[in-house]
C-alpha cells in the first residue's frame, strides 16, 4: 500500500530541488531527469542521489 495523503509528492520534490540550488548544482534548471516515489516508513526521511551525466 502506498501513501495517498499529504504532503503531495510534487511539493516535496520542489522543496528539495530548491534547497539544493547552489549546493549540489548551479541551478535546478540543470536537472534533466527525476525518479520519485513515496512510501510509508517507520523512519521518515528523504533520500537524494545525484549523478552527473
Amino acid at each position: 500500500m502506498r501513501p495517498t495523503k499529504k504532503p503531495d509528492l510534487d511539493n516535496v520534490i520542489k522543496s528539495i530541488l530548491d534547497a539544493l540550488n547552489k549546493v549540489a548544482y548551479h541551478d535546478d534548471t540543470q536537472i534533466v531527469s527525476l525518479s520519485m516515489e513515496k512510501f510509508y516508513s517507520d523512519s521518515p526521511r528523504v533520500e537524494v542521489t545525484i549523478n552527473s551525466i
